[in-house]
């Protein structure tokens, strides 16, 4: 994941350059988009898969990580001392099962708010294996497939 949104790097500047402060979210969450967000998306803006069409739940949400935490993501210090500047998620993500077609899902995105629609936009990126998501489909990433940097 590479591009940083713009309200997080304005929050992210404002810190560490005018002394403004900029909290940590309390919760992140993973969505999944049928495009690819710009920098200026917000959760209500960018192009998540639906969560329901034409009055029926898709069974899409997203994935709720909770609140930032060491036990969710790996940082090993072999990756800190090469100066990768990388995390990776330490289990399973695994998204609710599709009960109508989700689509071509070719992106995601970390939000700092659980609920579909809303929150601010932090992270996103395109999927290097993008796939079409059936009705009776998870889409998943396995430990340590989701890879995390600023560049």
């Amino acid at each position: 994941m590479a591009a940083l949104s713009d309200y997080l790097e304005s929050g992210l500047l404002n810190h560490l350059f005018r002394g403004g402060t900029f909290e940590k979210p309390s919760n992140i969450s993973l969505a999944l988009t049928s495009g690819v967000p710009s920098d200026s998306d917000t959760g209500t803006t960018l192009p998540e898969i639906p969560s329901g069409i034409n009055g029926s739940g898709t069974g899409y949400s997203r994935v709720d990580l909770g609140a930032p935490a060491d036990t969710s993501w790996t940082f090993t210090e072999e990756r800190f001392l090469a100066g990768s500047g990388t995390i990776k998620n330490s289990g399973q993500i695994i998204f609710n099962t599709a009960l109508l077609d989700w689509g071509y899902v070719s992106g995601v995105a970390i939000i700092d708010h659980n609920t579909w629609g809303s929150g601010n936009l932090l992270m996103h990126a395109t999927l290097e294996n993008p796939r079409i998501i059936y009705t009776g489909d998870n889409a998943k990433f396995d430990i340590e497939t989701l890879e995390i940097s600023f560049k």
